[in-house]
């Protein structure tokens, strides 16, 4: 991380993480003067949520498949996501 404070929010959800979320990451980059933020969980976000985030320009989303693939590229580690529904346009394979 280059030029500043990163503000990290961690989510461990088998739903969808909801729009105050994003906002709430929002506010606290605000009142740390952060330069980054990033949401971290382990299930899926929505559009609104990416909308937000990408009009923001300094928020950073990464959702559970994305999470996964992570962890087995940088520590080896395969691990299994657990959702109660499979999101929109993720397959079988991106939880196993």
């Amino acid at each position: 991380m280059v030029g500043g404070l990163c503000i990290i929010q961690a989510k461990r959800y088998s739903k969808i993480v909801g729009l105050e979320a994003i906002h709430a990451l929002a506010g606290v980059m605000d009142h740390m003067r952060a330069a980054k933020g990033v949401l971290v969980t382990t299930s899926w976000v929505g559009k609104a949520s990416r909308d937000f985030a990408a009009a923001n320009g300094r928020i950073e989303i990464i959702e559970g498949r994305n999470l996964k693939h992570l962890l087995k590229e940088h520590l080896g580690l395969d691990v299994l996501i657990s959702l109660e529904k499979l999101p929109p346009g993720w397959t079988r394979e991106d939880l196993h």
